[in-house]
């Protein structure tokens, strides 16, 4: 089997999916990319396992594009997938399987290739009540931008799913998030997330961390997301941790994450900073020295600091399922999440992991002090948790799920 897979970065959702591919199944796996993510990296193994080929060079803006705009971008980016097919004959793919969206510049494949196309179909965002609409608590941004823009980056996945074979979903929820029409086009099939890397015991106390020991005494509250916004709820989590550390005078609070925003109206709602310093002036009184910034890190620095960790939380609104949520269950965290559907179907509550309204600051800082004022209570907890990741959310059981999928979407257009 070739498969090309096409996305605007390497590795992202492709990259452990690639090297399985072709280290394990022998399948042939050529990706198109416009950049290498460093967040995290391709490993050595992915560099050469897999075949990496720049797309078609274009003329890239240096500065964030008006809304207005990043359709004609898009269009820009499926003419460079369309000159690359053109200029190397040897991409005859059985099966193309693209990020949906703007990710994945498909509208020009059928000129170039005869293979059949599947979507990762990831998200489709809401006119209202959920992902960049769902923080009414936040100050107001531009009405027109705020109802026009899902519209506008909604309309590139249309076109790419509308012109697919195929498409699957990570999650149930995911998939109930694209209208209706086109549920029996989308199957669900997750990433996988690395289970022997994000463990328990992977490392132990006293750890070094940021130039200070994290020694036994010290509870650990952990949050990660790969930009502080509001959407992922880095302001909740700080509101959370200022009621904390009035209570417990041994918690560290540990960031994992840029400050930069990749979803939603933030800048446009907090226009003289970025909001993540907006958030952290709103909770003076949580000391500096109990919150540490380590920006972005290494999967390997993640695994070690999720799995010291006393409390993960993870206080996103209603959208895509981060990863960040499945690797603290996998590295054995006791996870105090916003309850929301799509964090409901990842886990159940009481079972798995303790859930609390996003908006109830009261609910949650009383959630996160039981855990913290007796973590060895919590225990049967985090392992339930992780034996949940194990059976049905880790590479091991991911991996060949998506193999055989690809299979039947190559079968099924044979069929037709």
């Amino acid at each position: 089997m070739h498969l090309l897979l096409i996305h605007q970065a390497f590795p992202a959702q492709f990259g452990e999916l690639a090297l399985w591919l072709a280290r394990d199944r022998g399948w042939r796996c050529t990706v198109l990319v416009e950049s290498m993510s460093t967040v995290p990296p391709p490993t050595e193994a992915m560099l050469r396992h897999v075949e990496i080929r720049p797309l078609a060079p274009r003329v890239l803006s240096d500065r964030p594009l008006p809304w207005p705009l990043q359709y004609a971008d898009w269009l820009s980016q499926c003419r460079a997938v369309l000159e690359t097919l053109r200029s190397q004959s040897d991409l005859q793919p059985d099966l193309v399987v693209a990020h949906g969206g703007r990710g994945a510049p498909t509208a020009f494949i059928r000129e170039a290739l005869i293979a059949p196309i599947a979507i990762y179909a990831e998200y489709y965002f809401a006119p209202s009540h959920a992902d960049l609409s769902y923080r009414l608590d936040l100050p107001p941004g531009d009405p027109d931008v705020e109802r026009l823009f899902p519209r506008c980056i909604n309309a590139t996945t249309l076109i790419a799913l509308t012109d697919a074979d195929a498409a699957y979903a990570p999650t149930h929820w995911q998939k109930a998030s694209f209208p209706s029409r086109f549920a029996a086009k989308i199957d669900v099939a997750f990433d996988g997330i690395d289970a022997r890397l994000y463990r328990p015991g992977r490392a132990s106390r006293p750890y070094l961390l940021a130039g200070r020991t994290i020694g036994p005494e010290t509870r650990l509250v952990t949050f990660t997301a790969r930009g502080l916004e509001s959407i992922r709820g880095y302001d909740l989590f700080l509101g959370l941790a200022a009621r904390i550390a009035r209570e417990r005078s041994d918690t560290l609070f540990v960031v994992v994450g840029a400050d930069e925003v990749h979803y939603g109206w933030d800048p446009v709602r907090i226009r003289d900073r970025s909001f993540a310093s907006w958030a952290r002036a709103r909770h003076p009184d949580l000391p500096d020295d109990r919150l540490v910034h380590l920006g972005h890190i290494s999967p390997e620095q993640l695994a070690d600091l999720l799995c010291l960790s006393d409390l993960h939380v993870y206080l996103s609104v209603p959208f895509a399922t981060s990863w960040s949520l499945f690797d603290a269950l996998a590295s054995g965290a006791v996870v105090l999440a916003g309850d929301v559907p799509p964090v409901r179907e990842v886990v159940e509550p009481g079972q798995h992991a303790l859930l609390a309204p996003l908006f109830d600051p009261e609910t949650l800082a009383d959630a996160a002090l039981s855990v913290l004022n007796d973590p060895k209570s919590f225990a049967p907890l985090a392992q339930s948790a992780r034996q949940r990741i194990l059976e049905n959310y880790s590479l091991e059981i991911c991996l060949p799920r998506l193999a055989n999928l690809f299979e039947s979407f190559v079968n099924r257009a044979q069929a037709r």
